[in-house]
């Protein structure tokens, strides 16, 4: 029981730790709370569909996202912490999904 309530402790301060870090390292990056404006105005996929597709292809759980743009170029970044704790991100194409 222990060993659980620890390792849940360390993955909520590896995402809270990853969450700061991305977010102070991502310029040109919104997160989800102030992303739907762009999304509507740029006809791209939103965000539940994005969540949906990135979890069915990894198997985890999505800790961090954001949207991003880079030269008119929208791209989602997405930090997902797997099943057995690793972490991994991911970065899809906000007007296609690919990856």
């Amino acid at each position: 029981m222990r060993r659980v309530i620890k390792e849940a402790a360390v993955a909520a301060v590896v995402g809270l730790l990853l969450t700061a870090a991305g977010q102070a390292a991502e310029q040109n990056c919104l997160p989800w709370a102030s992303a739907a404006p762009v999304i509507a105005k740029n006809s791209l996929l939103p965000a539940n569909i994005i969540y949906q597709m990135v979890q069915s292809r990894t198997g985890g759980q999505i800790i961090h996202a954001s949207l991003c743009d880079q030269d008119g170029r929208f791209f989602y970044k997405l930090v997902v912490l797997g099943a057995k704790g690793d972490v991994t991100n991911v970065t899809v194409d906000a007007l296609t999904g690919q990856p």
